[in-house]
């Protein structure tokens, strides 16, 4: 079981944070079967970059400038004839146009409606008619460990150490951060097998 100078230590999360989530990592971790170093590290080591240190446990859709949203969502403000100065400080309404209030949420950014369903059916909670749990710790971390061990199935890719896979699975086909994602797997391995 992780303690909190440990998720410290592996994450580089705050005191605050570690211990806001630990118990609930723990538990998910067991629930969910994320058991050996290797799958630990692995599932950490995305948890750092998808939460920024455990700090974020919401997409960030406040968009500031028009182009900065037509250069993250070209299929709906260049090709799709979307105004996205409508949307500039507007993380509601890019939320309901984008992911039909199903953006990103808990330690891991859980996005899509058809995940709430199915993550709220694996915790047994309606994550569909209640998004907001997802901003608390318990939910937060719950959600995390059921999408990299179940939804993603991540787990194989772990225990082969295949970061690379890990992050296409996670991430999607882009791979975003794939470097800080390996550095922080590396970091969190060398913790736990000490």
């Amino acid at each position: 079981m992780i303690d909190t100078q440990t998720l410290i230590d592996c994450t580089g999360a705050s005191r605050a944070n570690a211990e806001r989530y630990v118990l609930h990592l723990a538990d998910g971790m067991n629930r969910f079967r994320i058991h050996s170093d290797s799958a630990v590290a692995a599932f950490l080591g995305q948890l750092v970059i998808e939460s920024d240190e455990l700090e974020k446990v919401e997409e960030n859709l406040n968009y500031t400038t028009a182009a900065r949203l037509r250069e993250i969502f070209p299929s709906l403000f260049v090709q799709g004839g979307y105004r996205a100065e409508d949307y500039v400080r507007n993380p509601r309404g890019l939320s309901m146009l984008r992911y039909k209030g199903f953006h990103g949420r808990g330690l891991i950014q859980l996005t899509w409606e058809d995940a709430y369903i199915a993550a709220g059916r694996a915790i047994g909670v309606n994550y569909r008619s209640n998004p907001e749990l997802l901003l608390q710790a318990e939910h937060a971390a719950l959600s995390a460990c059921w999408f990299f061990a179940d939804f993603k199935d991540c787990l194989p890719a772990a225990e082969r150490g295949d970061v690379y896979d890990i992050t296409g699975r996670v991430n999607g086909p882009k791979r975003l951060k794939l470097a800080e994602r390996k550095a922080a797997t590396a970091r969190a391995y060398k913790v736990l097998s000490k």
